[in-house]
């Protein structure tokens, strides 16, 4: 079998648990806020909650290099042979990292893995800003104004996974609260607001995919 089609179906995998795990997480937090569940069935939501949450993050991850080998396979990208393997290098010492804070959130060292890995999106939204604009006006690094552009929206998609972080950090708290409180008009409050207010980034996310998506599929001559 062509090297190229198991790319293919690897990036295809990745696309699926990304924005299928990102649409579970967001309807397990809709059930969360809604008063008619019980707060033992709420809390047995939010246990699934806080695994699927981590597949987005791992997925995010492993989208870049799989994407690069793709993306060298077709000769568009000037990232190849020990470059790859740099890159996969850095992605896997990325993902122990993430894997890392996810695994001991709550405790000094997770949140030293946690700042690392945000400042690792940070550098990674840049890089990749510049390097799509870089080729949409000069034609390189990446020789196709569509991967480009794929590129582009990658970094864009990123960006939507910070505003969620930092919109629905407000919510673990708030649950916290509701546990140890029960139902009141303030901890109801408390946990419906980042929910409502993380939608606009979650719908950006979403849609950031899917013309993602659309793009390497169409790989339009732009």
């Amino acid at each position: 079998m062509d090297p190229q089609t198991i790319w293919i179906m690897i990036h295809v995998v990745l696309l699926v648990y990304w924005l299928g795990a990102d649409i579970s997480v967001f309807y397990c937090s809709l059930q969360i806020i809604k008063p008619a569940n019980s707060r033992e069935t709420r809390a047995a939501i939010a246990k699934v909650l806080g695994f699927v949450n981590a597949f987005p993050g791992i997925v995010s991850i492993l989208m870049l290099p799989v994407g690069l080998m793709l993306a060298s396979g077709k000769g568009l990208s000037p990232i190849t042979g020990g470059w790859l393997a740099l890159v996969w290098g850095l992605a896997a010492i990325w993902l122990l990292i993430s894997v890392s804070a996810a695994s001991q959130r709550g405790t000094p060292l997770g949140k030293t893995y946690a700042t690392i890995d945000l400042w690792i999106r940070y550098v990674l939204i840049a890089v990749l800003t510049i390097a799509a604009l870089l080729s949409l006006t000069g034609g390189a690094p990446f020789t196709s104004n569509w991967l480009a552009l794929k590129v582009l929206l990658f970094a864009f998609v990123l960006v939507c996974g910070l505003g969620i972080r930092f919109t629905f950090a407000k919510f673990g708290p708030a649950f916290g609260r509701f546990m140890a409180e029960g139902s009141t008009p303030e901890t109801e409050a408390g946990l419906r607001g980042p929910v409502m207010r993380v939608k606009p980034w979650v719908l950006a996310l979403w849609s950031g995919l899917v013309v993602m998506a659309l793009l390497g599929i169409a790989q339009p001559l732009l």
